[in-house]
């Protein structure tokens, strides 16, 4: 048997307020490795060149709404992985940013229009 899981981060989180239905969630893992050294294959030969071998953490991001899933990877096994990873987090990071800032906006213009709208039915 082996080593269960350990997390170094567990984060499951809904992504709408209480009383709003859908089950929208984000989940993000990264597990916790220290207790673990290289590892032997269980399908390789004794004399396996490739064993034992070192192994990525299981990293998970995915984000979830009513409707879709998408789930996110990220590598550790090199410099560029480590870099790409981060940049994909930063760069999801600022659209996220920018995307609120984008909402934000345009409640002033809902509001607008229903006033506009409720001007003209004479309300």
């Amino acid at each position: 048997m082996g080593i269960p899981y350990r997390a170094r981060v567990s984060e499951r989180r809904f992504l709408n307020l209480p009383g709003f239905r859908g089950g929208a969630y984000v989940l993000a893992y990264v597990e916790d490795t220290r207790a673990r050294g290289p590892r032997r294959d269980p399908y390789c030969d004794d004399d396996c060149p490739k064993c034992p071998h070192n192994f990525e953490p299981k990293l998970e991001l995915e984000i979830a709404d009513c409707t879709e899933r998408i789930n996110l990877e990220f590598d550790v096994d090199s410099k560029e992985a480590r870099m790409n990873s981060l940049y994909k987090l930063d760069t999801l990071i600022d659209a996220l940013r920018i995307f609120r800032k984008g909402i934000e906006e345009e409640f002033e213009q809902y509001d607008r229009r229903e006033r506009e709208l409720k001007e003209q039915k004479g309300e």
